[in-house]
């Protein structure tokens, strides 16, 4: 489970947050190598956000890069998931509409190591919150 950025620059998968905190806007994410994920038929993914929620909100306050879980619900949040297509050979970001600005998506990108080129977006009604960043 990593909680900041990594330096690896193979392309990850996982979950992930971007919630605002002291007027900084900071990512909190649960991802993994792609090669490390799990499949399902023809889709590697990665974590659960309720299941790393309740993880962050009983994790050790210095060791995670925002306190908003300890206050909030991981659906108030504009959030995402990053998956890979093995068929496909094709990265999919399904996030909040929020997070889809291009601005945004290099963020993501970034973040996750996707290759530009083999990563689409995709906004997706599960993925709605009410806050804003």
């Amino acid at each position: 489970m990593i909680f900041v950025s990594d330096l690896s620059h193979e392309p990850n998968i996982g979950i992930f947050w971007l919630v605002k905190e002291n007027g900084k806007i900071v990512f909190l994410v649960d991802k993994v190598p792609a090669s490390q994920g799990d499949c399902h038929e023809n889709m590697t993914t990665w974590g659960e956000h309720y299941n790393f929620w309740e993880q962050c909100r009983s994790k050790n306050k210095k060791k995670i890069p925002s306190r908003v879980p300890m206050w909030s619900e991981y659906e108030e949040w504009p959030r995402g998931r990053v998956v890979y297509d093995v068929g496909a050979q094709l990265f999919t970001v399904y996030a909040d509409r929020k997070l889809l600005t291009k601005t945004m998506r290099v963020a993501i990108s970034e973040e996750f190591c996707l290759p530009l080129l083999k990563t689409r977006y995709s906004s997706d009604a599960h993925y709605i919150s009410i806050r804003k960043l």
